[in-house]
């Protein structure tokens, strides 16, 4: 005989987050051009994102340049309290080949964001910069 009295248990529904990072790259002769699409969804939560980034270089007998742009921002419906402002960048660096196996690399990155919660002092806007200078060396084996 079945007890139809007892307490049913309810179903329960989990969200699971989700991430990917989809990259793709097409040269032809000396060119190259990537694009990087990405996501993280957190399912509910706040403090998603998607980012895309394009760049493109060029591979001389010596020296190799590249350009990379990318943005970034929140997923759309996220608490506008909370969330980041949408950052923009820039790289722009290249590299020069000494021997076969040792190049010098060398570039500056810059990162535009806007509307921080946490501004910087003797800052009238909301706006926090970020750049880098870089110089280094790359071996090949």
């Amino acid at each position: 005989m079945v007890d139809r009295s007892a307490p049913v248990p309810a179903a329960t529904v989990n969200l699971t987050p989700i991430a990917y990072n989809l990259g793709v790259a097409v040269g032809w002769k000396r060119f190259a051009l990537s694009g990087d699409v990405s996501k993280v969804d957190l399912a509910g939560l706040p403090g998603g994102r998607e980012a895309a980034e394009v760049g493109v270089s060029y591979t001389g007998n010596r020296f190799t340049g590249r350009v990379k742009a990318g943005a970034d921002r929140p997923l759309a419906g996220a608490p506008k309290l909370i969330e980041d402002a949408p950052a923009y960048s820039i790289d722009v660096g290249g590299s020069y080949s000494l021997t076969r196996r040792l190049d010098v690399t060398a570039g500056v990155r810059y990162k535009d964001e806007r509307e921080r919660l946490i501004t910087q002092p003797n800052t009238d806007t909301g706006r926090r910069d970020s750049q880098a200078v870089y110089i280094g060396t790359a071996f090949r084996f």
